[in-house]
């Protein structure tokens, strides 16, 4: 282990070059406006991927091999540099790779505040990383000379980057909301790129009593901390910005991608019993590729695949008797561990959506090529190199099986080629098939009760933010005399409708139901509401009633804000659903005091009104009667009226002429007409053209979640008719 002066010329000699080209390049991009128009960053970033490639696959790391103080050509406080400084080499790398495609404001901050220090301790310990990764013991270093060039230019295109951040955001202070946004990233962005060979330099061969195999104490708290990480990601991120989460798993997956793969390097290219083919290796590197380019059904495969596999993996660790520091054992974690939740934190997160069956079909085909193609390789491999791809070849599961396995695996068929015995065994194999398929099959319920305590987990948070916005509401009518007031003074409020840039999606979904919708309604207006089916009529209506929460904007009824003043919005609202819901072992007199007393309808009043419509309905007869034994349309007539009960300002109606005979129909319009005609406003949707034309004043059309400016109807009528308008704006 000598190192020769021609060595440490080599290193001073390259990365000086680096360094000083870096410095002047990113000297000339900040100050020369044609190169700084002509930067592209996402070019940088191909141009840093390649390089890194090609140094990171261009000679073996071995730094696995340096355990403690004891072996390598340094005393343990240089190796213990050699190592951080590739360690924040790698996490200056990696960032820098993502961050020109998903630009935040926080990652900004972190390369130019942390980064400078990171690629300084890294500059300083540069030696030392290259020797620890190069050649570990005693190894001679003057084949390396290439590897070092290639270390050079990526160590002046991480510096270039860093300067060039700078030049483009110089501002020095930080806010407080900054600052600690930078300190949450910190951890996390360096845990995702530790080497994976860390706590055998740190530690060594100290704690060798400590195995982590066997369902031991060692192994559980493996186990415990790959439940629990995952857990931890989904409620940091789960109410993050789209891009955050973006870059967070793009980040997690490929750095670990990286970290796991230091142990193969270009002579591995030529050795196909060397590649990362068993199923959970396959995992660290299917991740990243879906997310980078989107590959759906290669997503669902790892999603009932690869998450099985690392889970049973998991259980069954196929390491030796060693410490938990050992680097294999590490590596194994850090492999199973990732296949296993990062599938479920993409569902999860809404990156990607919840699988259909017939993607679990998609993924069992791919499953069942995937078998035939390690079986083959298996067979054929085993002439050149002892190969197992998949367990299908040895007796690592038959062992953990008992004795019935055993005897399936003894039935062999073999066959000879070219003077060499070829050995499948085919019912241990085929059941091995069919056994796996089964339990991926029975992961689909597994997934499903997980959906559905997220959903009703998910459903009582949204109640319970609901109960607590109500109970700041009547936190605001604070006392009796305020809530009276309100009350009194209901008949001189004005009616108005405003909702300003409403946006509307649910969970998840990248795609908005309803997107910046703005309109204005006026007190004495019957206004129409036309859609085709899902373009959003009914959710812009749910959330003007406070069915669904606002994604984005503002609604309020007569001035008053229907998510900061619910109580007193909903209070003047009377609501007509598409699909309404009755306590139907209640008569509809009963039914309909119910709503009175909820609105604080006085008993003079409620019996006014009920007489009047029940009289204009033709209920004289059912109405003492229980509603479960009404028909439709008669059901559809008691939810009219309970929501015209307490006289609301706002009569919104979804689609409210379903079922009703002629003669009902009529009575709806007149109505309509009446309670327009007091000051207040009407507003209701239906496909029923002709009859939006022939009774409303204005028209709003909706297509797709863009709502179309509103028109009037005389003004469409001009030129055209209602029915052609709709045509040419839905069509």
């Amino acid at each position: 282990m000598i190192f020769t002066n021609m060595d440490i010329k080599i290193h001073f000699i390259t990365f000086g070059a680096a360094i000083l080209v870096a410095v002047i390049g990113a000297l000339l991009q900040a100050f020369i406006p044609k190169i700084k128009e002509k930067f592209n960053w996402k070019v940088y970033a191909y141009i840093l991927i390649a390089v890194f490639a090609l140094r990171y696959f261009s000679y073996r790391d071995v730094a696995d091999s340096v355990v403690g103080s004891k072996n390598g050509p340094f005393s343990s406080g240089l190796i213990l540099g050699g190592y951080f400084g590739v360690w924040f080499e790698l996490t200056l790398a990696v960032t820098l790779m993502i961050y020109p495609f998903i630009k935040l404001k926080t990652i900004q901050n972190f390369l130019k505040f942390i980064g400078p220090l990171l690629f300084l301790f890294y500059f300083i310990f540069s030696y030392q990383s290259l020797h620890l990764v190069f050649y570990g013991a005693n190894e001679v270093v003057s084949s390396f000379i290439v590897p070092r060039i290639f270390f050079a230019l990526e160590t002046g295109l991480i510096l270039f980057a860093l300067i060039v951040v700078w030049f483009e955001d110089r501002t020095v202070n930080l806010s407080k909301e900054e600052l600690l946004n930078l300190l949450y990233v910190f951890v996390p962005i360096l845990l995702s790129t530790m080497p994976v060979y860390g706590l055998q330099i740190m530690v060594g061969p100290r704690l060798l009593r400590y195995q982590a195999l066997d369902i031991s104490f060692t192994h559980r708290i493996f186990m415990y901390i790959s439940f629990i990480i995952p857990v931890m990601i989904m409620l940091v991120l789960k109410n993050k910005r789209e891009d955050i989460i973006k870059f967070s798993m793009l980040f997690l997956s490929v750095a670990t991608m990286i970290t796991f793969s230091n142990i193969f390097y270009y002579k591995n290219f030529l050795e196909p019993w060397t590649w990362p083919i068993h199923l959970c290796n396959t995992a660290m590197y299917i991740v990243p590729i879906t997310l980078i380019f989107k590959t759906e059904r290669l997503f669902y495969f790892t999603y009932f695949i690869n998450v099985l596999g690392a889970l049973l993996a998991m259980l069954m660790p196929n390491y030796g008797e060693v410490t938990y520091t050992a680097s294999e054992v590490i590596r194994f974690w850090y492999n199973h561990s990732i296949a296993f939740f990062m599938p479920l934190l993409l569902v999860g997160l809404g990156i990607y959506q919840r699988p259909k069956m017939r993607q679990m079909y998609y993924s069992m085909v791919a499953f069942s090529i995937y078998f035939m193609l390690v079986l083959f390789l298996n067979v054929t491999l085993e002439k050149y190199h002892s190969v197992d791809f998949f367990f299908l070849n040895g007796d690592f599961i038959v062992d953990k099986l008992g004795k019935g396995a055993k005897n399936i695996y003894r039935v062999k068929v073999s066959f000879t080629i070219n003077d060499y015995e070829y050995v499948i065994r085919p019912l241990y194999q085929s059941l091995f098939l069919v056994v796996y398929e089964a339990a991926s099959f029975a992961m689909w319920f597994v997934y499903s009760l997980g959906y559905l305590t997220h959903d009703y987990l998910t459903d009582l948070n949204r109640q319970k933010k609901q109960i607590k916005l109500i109970e700041y509401n009547l936190k605001n009518m604070q006392t009796e005399e305020q809530r009276k007031m309100f009350e009194e003074n209901i008949d001189n409020i004005e009616a108005s409708l405003v909702l300003e840039n409403f946006s509307k999606k649910y969970g998840k979904n990248n795609v908005y139901a309803v997107k910046d919708a703005s309109l204005v309604v006026n007190g004495g207006e019957i206004f129409g509401f036309l859609g085709p089916n899902g373009a959003g009529k009914s959710t812009t209506i749910k959330a003007i009633v406070g069915i669904h929460p606002i994604t984005e904007g503002s609604i309020s009824v007569c001035g008053f804000d229907v998510e900061k003043e619910g109580v007193k919005a909903k209070s003047l609202i009377g609501y007509v659903p598409d699909h309404y819901a009755l306590y139907e072992k209640l008569t509809a007199r009963e039914y309909i005091n119910y709503i009175a007393d909820i609105y604080g309808v006085s008993e003079e009043r409620r019996t006014e009104l009920i007489a009047k419509y029940i009289k204009m309905f033709n209920l004289e007869e059912a109405f003492d009667r229980q509603i479960k034994t009404f028909s439709h349309g008669m059901k559809q007539k008691v939810t009219i009226i309970s929501a015209l009960v307490h006289e609301p300002k706002l009569w919104l109606l979804d689609e409210p002429l379903t079922g009703l005979d002629p003669d009902s129909i009529f009575q709806v319009k007149e109505c309509m007409k009446d309670h327009a005609a007091k000051g207040n406003i009407v507003m209701f949707s239906s496909h029923l053209i002709d009859v939006v034309e022939n009774l409303c004043e204005r028209v709003a059309i909706i297509k797709e979640g863009h709502l179309f400016a509103p028109v009037s109807i005389k003004e469409v009528q001009k030129t055209s008719t209602l029915e052609k308008y709709y045509l040419e704006k839905t069509v």
